[in-house]
């Protein structure tokens, strides 16, 4: 019977093996390796990601699609399908380290990245193919328009990149925008100065208003004078003419150690 893809899952189908060839072989799998597929589909991935003799784990949300996967990939010993929807999945009952490789369904994707990146047994590793325009605001510099809150929860724990793009058209049904594949690279250390519950809150603050100067942002979000703002942005040397987008991660850095001396903490 043939299988009809749910638009309200995001369900798009690579249909090229050579694009799934190349995703694992960024991933530099070992076959002591544990890894988490998000979204496997009909399994075209999943099938070059079980040739490498890596642990798979792949977690589908639909049923109908588990049992097609079941049937084009076999059950071979190094595969586990778990049917379950990968946002409610439990990530730290994954023993070890381990790598997500995946072609991630495009209405989860911002959740799914902090989802791992932000919890306590985070992957040493994540490739993946995104849509292009949340490749390219996961990935943006200081200055690029796309730079974003999402841009800077990714920068804090994480080195990332985009290796390749691929066509819509490499898809079934062919979405209506084209994709990416990107490297996460999760940082093996962290700022023991910085907390990053207040951290972020600063940072949300700041992109509040994306368009408007850093210290008007800030000022109308923490509800802060603006002098004491503007005070605060000489201290940590900072151009109070700059946009959220403009400023450097060391530059929220600093931000937020002269911010918790003078704010509460509530």
């Amino acid at each position: 019977m043939k299988f009809h893809p749910k638009k309200q899952l995001g369900q798009n189908f690579l249909k090229v093996p050579e694009i799934a060839k190349k995703i694992v072989s960024y991933a530099d799998i070992k076959e002591d390796d544990t890894i988490l597929e998000i979204g496997p589909g009909l399994g075209i991935l999943t099938d070059e990601l079980v040739k490498t003799g890596a642990q798979i784990f792949a977690i589908e949300k639909d049923f109908e699609l588990v049992e097609k996967l079941k049937r084009n990939v076999g059950e071979p010993k190094n595969l586990k399908i778990v049917h379950q929807d990968a946002l409610w999945f439990d990530h730290s009952t994954i023993e070890g380290n381990y790598k997500v490789v995946a072609n991630i369904p495009y209405n989860i994707t911002s959740p799914l990245i902090r989802k791992f990146i932000e919890g306590d047994n985070k992957p040493e590793l994540m490739v993946m193919m995104v849509q292009k325009e949340v490749a390219e605001r996961i990935t943006a510099k200081p200055g690029d328009s796309n730079r974003g809150f999402l841009t800077l929860i990714v920068e804090f724990y994480a080195d990332s990149e985009i290796l390749f793009e691929v066509s819509r058209n490499e898809f079934y049904p062919v979405p209506k925008v084209d994709s990416a594949v990107i490297k996460i690279s999760i940082k093996k250390k962290l700022p023991e100065d910085i907390e990053p519950e207040f951290f972020f809150k600063i940072v949300k603050a700041g992109f509040a208003a994306k368009r408007r100067q850093v210290h008007n942002s800030l000022s109308a979000t923490l509800r802060l004078e603006k002098d004491l703002v503007l005070k605060i942005l000489k201290e940590a040397k900072i151009d109070p003419m700059l946009r959220a987008e403009d400023l450097t991660l060391e530059q929220w850095f600093s931000l937020s150690k002269v911010l918790t001396n003078e704010m509460p903490r509530g």
